[in-house]
């Protein structure tokens, strides 16, 4: 009888690579069995497992995604399984802000590593730092994040993972990021002489490893290029091409417990709840403005350029930073406060909005109208809108306030028109009366009054006047908004003294972004009518417009005031002295 050979070093060695070859073609096929197997991620839900194995198996894939889907989470556990089963892969985490894509090597060691020892062994170096984050893999593998600027044209990658996509610059995206990708990995299987690609043959056999693509994000408006992305990608998918597009909507996350239900509700019954935010962030459904919408998306983000607020002088003292200081009047600037007045709580369409203007004036006589703060105060007595409106008035060193006496306003005006105390700031203010109607100046007792009130009357030729100022200083650049919230709080966090704020304080330096965005949602969604030569906007079913009527009734003074300027400068130009 035939004696088994014996073992020997060699031969156990060989045996012990080739399971190890079944097993690692085996999870490399099924990603998802190495986590739980190997990490011990059982915590992966069936949707996440969906994704993890669309992220293995396609060369480029999308998702858009609602809030709560834990995006972070789902791409730590695929670089895990990814890193460990490719050696050597090198994998490039992009975003418009550093810190958000930290995020997902924070979830990796500070969630992953500490309860899977396997995965401890496997990873030599990490770094967390906002400023240089990486982790590096005992195989050679690395991630490493960087921020989706211009200045990151050195990274090579053969994974770039794109977070929140729509907020990275097209132009980075397409000349910087899209150029990380590195020669292909290559196993080390290619320099044995019967794998070799130099082989013509073995090159259609061993194909080289294609480089990814991943992007995530939320929806965002159709006029972005993000939208362009999203249907390339679609359509490249039902081709049969190797892409992959998925949408989540808030309903996953909330059926899958990461999203409590009850939260959902609150959200929505909001007085200052936007439809327009909501389907993008939630509904995971892309916007375009309607056809008929008087005031389009493109034109209006086209403005947005001011990188910083300014906020009520208080702030500056809670925020406490050298950096931030108030920012005092250019000369011939003029400053007014617009507010747009409910008189109670408790309607989607009852907020009294308050925006600040600058007027910066030009060399040709003209003004750069530049939104700096906006804020909403909730309902309230007319004495309280009136003491936050002089609050802010005095805040802002402002020259004129501008009030619609022709409604539920005329509460608000008959309160500035007298003496008012404040008792938190031990201040009395002067009355001050109307300097555009005489009529509204009778109201005023006080003699020596200061004319500082502008009293709007939102009839409809007043209505559709103003409609079209704004559209046309819109389109001619001459109005200015704060930047997106995004691109904002990349800014404020550049800030020590803010990153110590509590996060109750970090939102009073936040709102006039998101309020200005919320301004924007109000006029794309505004569709009009025309009759008699007259336009009327009108708002749809369910939202309000009392940001954007409070901008107009600014911008429609800001006119008076520059035909004002104008005026004088004609009376009194250098032609009369020369004549």
């Amino acid at each position: 009888m035939a004696q088994p050979e014996k073992m020997t070093k060699d031969s156990k060695y060989k045996k012990v690579m080739e399971g190890l070859d079944v097993w690692t073609a085996f999870y490399r096929a099924n990603p998802v069995r190495f986590l739980i197997d190997y990490f011990g991620m059982e915590w992966i839900r069936p949707f996440q497992q969906v994704m993890i194995t669309f992220m293995f198996r396609y060369t480029y894939f999308m998702t858009i995604a609602s809030r709560g889907m834990g995006k972070s989470m789902i791409v730590a556990a695929f670089l895990c399984a990814y890193c460990t089963l490719y050696p050597g892969v090198q994998v490039c985490i992009a975003a418009g802000q550093r810190g958000q894509s930290i995020n997902v090597l924070n979830k990796i060691v500070e969630e992953f590593m500490p309860k899977s020892p396997n995965l401890r062994n496997e990873i030599s170096k990490v770094n967390t730092s906002p400023a240089e984050g990486f982790i590096h893999w005992k195989n050679g593998s690395i991630i490493k994040v960087v921020t989706a600027k211009d200045s990151a044209r050195s990274a090579r990658a053969n994974i770039i993972i794109m977070d929140e996509f729509r907020m990275i610059d097209k132009g980075v995206l397409d000349k910087v990021l899209r150029k990380f990708k590195a020669g292909q990995r290559r196993p080390g299987f290619y320099d044995r002489p019967e794998y070799s690609d130099k082989v013509k043959e073995n090159k259609k056999k061993y194909p080289k490893e294609p480089n990814k693509e991943i992007y995530l994000s939320s929806a965002y408006y159709k006029y972005h290029w993000s939208w362009a992305k999203f249907k390339a990608f679609f359509s490249a998918m039902i081709k049969g091409e190797s892409y992959m597009v998925v949408g989540f909507p808030y309903q996953l996350p909330v059926s899958e417990g990461y999203y409590p239900e009850e939260q959902i509700r609150e959200e929505m019954q909001e007085d200052d709840f936007d439809s327009i935010a909501w389907s993008m962030e939630m509904d995971s459904l892309f916007f375009g403005s309607s056809e008929k919408a008087f005031y389009s998306f493109e034109s209006i983000d086209r403005i947005r350029k001011i990188q910083r607020a300014i906020y009520p002088k208080p702030y500056y003292a809670l925020l406490n930073d050298s950096k931030y200081k108030f920012e005092p009047k250019k000369n011939g600037e003029i400053r007014l406060l617009a507010m747009d007045v409910a008189t109670q709580g408790g309607s989607k369409n009852d907020a009294t909005c308050f925006v600040v203007m600058q007027l910066i004036p030009t060399t040709n006589n003209q003004y750069i109208r530049n939104i700096v703060y906006v804020t909403t105060l909730d309902g309230g007595h007319t004495f309280d809108q009136a003491l936050k409106a002089r609050r802010l008035f005095d805040d802002f060193e402002c020259d004129y306030i501008i009030v619609d006496t022709n409604g539920v306003g005329i509460g608000v005006y008959d309160n500035l028109v007298i003496e008012q105390v404040d008792d938190d700031r031990n201040i009395v203010y002067p009355a001050w009366t109307c300097i555009n109607d005489k009529g509204m100046a009778e109201r005023c007792k006080e003699p020596d009054a200061p004319e500082i009130i502008y009293s709007v009357k939102a009839t409809a030729k007043f209505n559709s006047e103003a409609a079209v100022y704004l559209r046309d200083c819109i389109k001619r650049g001459k109005l200015r908004l704060l930047i997106n919230e995004v691109d904002a709080n990349d800014i404020l966090n550049k800030s020590k003294a803010y990153q110590n704020l509590l996060v109750e304080e970090q939102a009073l330096f936040q709102e006039p972004f998101y309020q200005t965005t919320a301004m924007i949602n109000e006029m794309i969604n505004l569709d009009y009518t025309q009759t008699d030569g007259k336009i009327k906007v009108i708002e749809a079913s369910g939202m309000r417009k009392d940001r954007y009527s409070a901008i107009s009734y600014a911008n429609h003074i800001a006119n008076e005031l520059e035909r004002d300027m104008r005026n004088i400068e004609d009376e009194y130009g250098f032609s009369t002295f020369i004549n």
